[in-house]
């Protein structure tokens, strides 16, 4: 059994679970087996898991990461990086695992978020475009690239051709922290009839009830805690996505993409992607938000993708593979 453990309780993260039971999926696909840690009783994750027939596993959330470790079941263990906060104690979390006899691997992120050791993994997994153009992480093996984003199963299916599609999917990640959406909301007051709006399933429901309630008012039609976005981004022309996971799923489905920031910092790290042709950058901060914003949607429903890159929607079959690879299983 593979564990993949990821920080739920934070509040930003809530890609990476999904992300997590994508990855579990696909080691039960390619004959594994896998289970989930997280250290958040979230309804909306367990009940996708359960959906699916995937173990979890709730451990007491601690300030320090390697006092959960005597919680975790036997067997290796994958962790997913999901917030920055985390950096300064994930090669602590590693050692502890490996003083174990464990066998481990890391998902991480780029620039800021990039694993600088001094404990390596067994793997280290850099799964975004640009990634091969990095330096190498510590680690006994690493991998990068775009060719390993880590996908639901049902990104496998051929897109539904854009000239089928119509109107905006907006979707600024699963819990929102910064409050994009209701920038985005009001930035984009007179076009609310194209809009379709996801309000995730992190968001409070106090606000996701106001969102929704927003949303109505300009003519946009909410969806409020979708289980998926497959479906909503193959009706979609366009869509408007915050700095998180979800730029991978639209680049799959060949979803022209504005991906909006709330400051300069996100902003740089979405810089691979963008220069590759697979998306728009605007950034929230920008004092001229509202009309960059409505002039990058205007080029992206002019968009006619025809090429996604290397996201073709099998990166977490690749994954799985080289987790087997390095586990020995």
């Amino acid at each position: 059994m593979i564990w993949l453990c990821c920080k739920a309780g934070l509040k930003i993260g809530t890609g990476h679970v999904v992300r997590c039971l994508s990855l579990a999926q696909a080691i039960r696909s390619e004959g594994g087996e896998a289970g989930i840690i997280l250290d958040n009783d979230n309804t909306v994750f367990l009940q996708q898991a359960d959906a699916v027939g995937i173990a979890t596993l709730t451990v007491t959330p601690r300030a320090n990461l390697v006092d959960e470790v005597d919680e975790f079941p036997l067997g290796p263990v994958l962790v997913d990086l999901s917030n920055p906060i985390l950096l300064d104690q994930l090669s602590g979390l590693i050692s502890a695992l490996q003083a174990q006899g464990r066998k481990t691997a890391l998902i991480e992120g780029l620039d800021k978020e990039a694993y600088l050791g001094p404990v390596e993994p067994d793997l280290v997994i850099t799964p975004y475009i640009g990634a091969e153009e990095e330096t190498p992480r510590p680690a006994r093996r690493w991998i990068g690239g775009g060719q390993y984003a880590v996908l639901g199963p049902e990104y496998d299916a051929a897109a539904t051709p854009l000239d089928d599609r119509e109107g905006v999917l907006v979707m600024l990640s699963g819990s929102d922290p910064w409050h994009l959406t209701e920038q985005v909301i009001g930035a984009l007051a007179d076009r609310g009839a194209e809009l379709r709006i996801a309000i995730g399933n992190s968001i409070p429901h106090d606000r996701a009830l106001k969102l929704a309630a927003s949303a109505e008012a300009i003519g946009a039609t909410p969806l409020i805690a979708p289980d998926g976005l497959f479906d909503h981004f193959n009706v979609a022309r366009a869509c408007i996505l915050g700095p998180g996971l979800a730029k991978y799923e639209a680049a799959a489905t060949g979803t022209p993409s504005v991906v909006v920031c709330p400051d300069a910092r996100y902003a740089d790290m979405q810089s691979a992607f963008i220069s590759q042709g697979l998306g728009h950058l605007v950034n929230v901060a920008e004092p001229d938000f509202k009309s960059c914003l409505n002039a990058a949607l205007d080029e992206a429903l002019a968009q006619t993708p025809t090429d996604t890159g290397p996201i073709d929607g099998q990166g977490a079959r690749r994954v799985a593979r080289e987790l087997f690879r390095t586990f020995g299983e």
